[in-house]
């Protein structure tokens, strides 16, 4: 293998510090990318990566790593892409998986988690801070203010594996329907992408499928799961989170809703990508057959939240300008991440109900609100001020 050139290693060396020093999400992380990539190291332009980032919100999956993987692909080709990738997620996805292995330790010692009482309220009080964040950003008009209500409502009323696709299928179809005079006809060339280039997205999609449902292999059914969330999943981590709590914890009952609420508040403290929650929930799926399989499942987490993304930049990215022109993508895109933010929204009242609503738990998501919203405390603070609270409690 060719040495990798030194403009390459000062980029990915950046990556790293970016992967140990980016809390808060992708809307954070977006500035601390034009911060350091932009304005102090000078690897593109501000426009160029705003545009990066707009191609990557249009996709499913996480933006911040797609966006990281893009830029690159821009600067080193497929080759710097894939190690930019590598080196942004390890740091998160290493952090998750310890954590899994820590708690179901704890837990095998026969110690409760009482010290994590207050963090899982906190946890959800980071998922309101997230849900009202892109109401602001995102739901602009009747239209999106009535996809939004929407998707609340089926999602508190229905419970199905399928009900999350669904809501943004539905919400991209009404967008597409109700803007058709807001965007001008363009010309494109559908001959120019190559569409080829997407049947490995697929062809894996399919194959987890039939490995999965066929073998009934738990590998197998793990790694389909996760590889659906992350081809589906528009919106950023916060949206995959009401994903796997009713799939993980109320279908498959792979974890208890204490497991699965103390983890994601943990997963909020740790820099890097939200989506690095994967491995958490890869290795929790696996943990009455021991460490060396909570490790494996760890891996299959990670691998399959983070492959259809990286699969859609690697191959939708050289036909983005195309795509973009066509007026059915621009419709559709208001509409999906309305759906995305009733997701984000319903999960905050369908994580509340296991805990109870009880005053108490009410008063911390309202205390994280106002500590991570109004005060900007970060995230890090806020799990360590309640990880204090447990201890003085117990």
């Amino acid at each position: 293998m060719p040495a990798i050139p030194s403009q390459h290693k000062f980029f990915l060396r950046d990556v790293l510090t970016l992967a140990l020093s980016a809390f808060g999400g992708p809307q954070a992380h977006i500035s601390i990318m034009l911060d350091l990539l932009v304005h102090r190291r000078e690897y593109l332009t501000e426009k160029e990566l705003m545009e990066l980032n707009a191609l990557c919100q249009f996709l499913p999956g996480p933006t911040s790593t797609q966006t990281l993987t893009a830029i690159g692909m821009k600067l080193g080709g497929p080759r710097l892409a894939l190690l930019s990738l590598i080196v942004w997620i390890t740091p998160a996805c290493l952090l998750m998986t310890m954590i899994a292995l820590m708690l179901h330790y704890i837990e095998g010692e026969g110690f409760e988690l009482e010290v994590l009482r207050f963090v899982r309220p906190i946890a959800i009080g980071f998922i309101t801070v997230a849900a009202y964040r892109l109401i602001r950003k995102l739901i602009t008009d009747r239209m999106t203010w009535f996809i939004m209500l929407f998707s609340i409502l089926l999602s508190l009323t229905m419970t199905s594996s399928f009900i999350f696709p669904t809501v943004l299928l539905i919400g991209g179809l009404i967008s597409n329907f109700w803007r058709k005079e807001e965007v001008e006809k363009e010309v494109y060339d559908l001959r120019k992408i190559r569409w080829r280039n997407l049947w490995i997205f697929a062809g894996i999609f399919i194959l987890a499928i039939a490995l999965g449902n066929f073998g009934q292999l738990k590998a197998f059914l793990l790694f389909e799961n996760i590889y659906r969330f992350g081809s589906l999943v528009f919106g950023g981590g916060q949206v995959l989170i009401p994903m796997m709590f009713e799939h993980f914890v109320q279908v498959k009952e792979y974890m208890t809703t204490e497991q699965f609420l103390s983890g994601f508040g943990i997963a909020q403290a740790i820099p890097g990508p939200v989506f690095s929650f994967a491995s958490y929930i890869g290795a929790m799926a696996f943990q009455e057959r021991g460490q060396l399989m909570m490790l494996v499942g760890a891996n299959i987490g990670t691998i399959g939240i983070f492959l259809p993304g990286t699969l859609l930049i690697f191959f939708i990215y050289p036909a983005w300008d195309e795509l973009k022109k066509m007026r059915g993508v621009k419709r559709a895109l208001s509409g999906l991440n309305a759906a995305a933010t009733g997701l984000v929204a319903a999960a905050a009242i369908l994580l509340m109900q296991p805990l109870g609503f009880s005053w108490l738990n009410i008063g911390i998501v309202a205390a994280t609100f106002v500590l991570n919203y109004s005060l900007r405390v970060p995230p890090l603070i806020v799990v360590t001020l309640g990880l204090i609270g447990g201890l003085l409690v117990l």
